[in-house]
């Protein structure tokens, strides 16, 4: 069923609460994340992308909890799971069996004191009644499957370059056949020239197992390549949502358009838009009244200081939180 909504996230609220005031970091988000596909979500550090999946992953840290909102996941609300007796322990494991993450920095996400085929092996173990010559079975597989070699078992994950100790945390996000796979700038720790490889190993396995991907990154060149959808977040919100060609070519938001204006362009000799932004990224503990893009925004009005923008379909499939399309107007920016 490729239209099955396998994620569907709806005002989602992650707050901390600081002596210095509550820290909105995911502020009433809503999207949709279907099977097979990839959810990019791009934004600038503090804008509460990686919270967002973490909330989802349920690793929200201390002091922040989920304050508001569902997270529907295969029809089940999490968050009503989470807080009644009925998230039984058998339930949790299969969450967690079927929702694995990839994160940023493979160095610190394996274990440095087990072999590459303990790592593997673990989530394997936990979640299986498998014997060891089946269990051994799998590991070797799996590394085949992300194109390490089997002797590479018997291994410690020092004994790798950052772009292998990535294939093996893949390998064992794989190993209980998730559905749902979580990553965290997959590839922002790696060299450029290893970077592209990952990403395709990704693809590949999406097209395999028919995997979703939550794909959280800050690359725009990495989103694009790799998304079916892209929300922009700035200051716990989503801004703008638009399949990956339609947000870069067409993109409506002022906020979207100073990001892109701010990457590096496709080729040297391509022109682009140039927008500098004024000030800074206001704090979240004291986010700007109405819309929180008005104090950097070129086309203020008065209306976004006082009122929030609704997130509107301004044309199919492309989601815009602005004022300028108040009532099917149009963008003149």
């Amino acid at each position: 069923m490729a239209d099955e909504v396998i994620l569907r996230v709806q005002d989602l609220q992650t707050h901390f609460f600081t002596r210095t005031g509550v820290v909105k970091a995911v502020d009433g988000i809503s999207f949709e994340l279907k099977r097979g596909e990839t959810l990019g979500i791009v934004g600038e550090s503090g804008s509460g992308k990686s919270m967002t999946a973490w909330s989802i992953l349920g690793m929200v840290p201390h002091p922040g909890r989920i304050v508001g909102g569902s997270i529907n996941y295969l029809g089940e609300n999490l968050l009503e799971k989470s807080r009644g007796e009925h998230f039984s322990g058998a339930e949790r494991r299969n969450f967690k069996a079927s929702v694995q993450a990839v994160f940023q920095d493979p160095w610190s996400s394996l274990n440095p004191r087990m072999r590459v085929d303990q790592i593997i092996a673990e989530p394997l173990i936990t979640h299986q009644r498998l014997s060891r010559s089946a269990v051994r079975a799998q590991v070797q597989e799996l590394l085949q499957v992300v194109g390490l070699h089997p002797f590479h078992a018997e291994r410690y994950p020092h004994e790798f370059s950052g772009g292998q100790r990535q294939r093996i945390a893949i390998a064992r996000a794989l190993s209980t056949r998730p559905k749902l796979i979580v990553l965290d700038e997959p590839v922002s720790a790696l060299d450029v020239s290893i970077r592209a490889q990952i990403l395709n190993l990704l693809k590949e396995l999406q097209s395999t197992y028919e995997l979703s991907y939550l794909l959280i990154a800050h690359n725009l060149a990495t989103v694009r390549y790799m998304s079916h959808t892209v929300g922009v977040m700035y200051l716990g919100k989503i801004v703008e949502e638009a399949p990956p060609i339609e947000l870069f070519t067409n993109a409506q938001h002022p906020y979207t358009r100073a990001l892109i204006s701010a990457s590096l362009p496709a080729h040297p000799r391509r022109q682009r838009e140039e927008i500098v932004l004024a000030g800074e990224v206001p704090s979240p503990i004291n986010p700007p009244a109405g819309c929180t893009f008005h104090p950097r925004c070129p086309f203020v009005m008065e209306r976004c200081s006082a009122d929030v923008p609704a997130l509107v379909e301004y044309t199919p499939r492309h989601f815009t939180a602005c004022h300028l399309y108040a009532d099917g107007g149009k963008n003149t920016c």
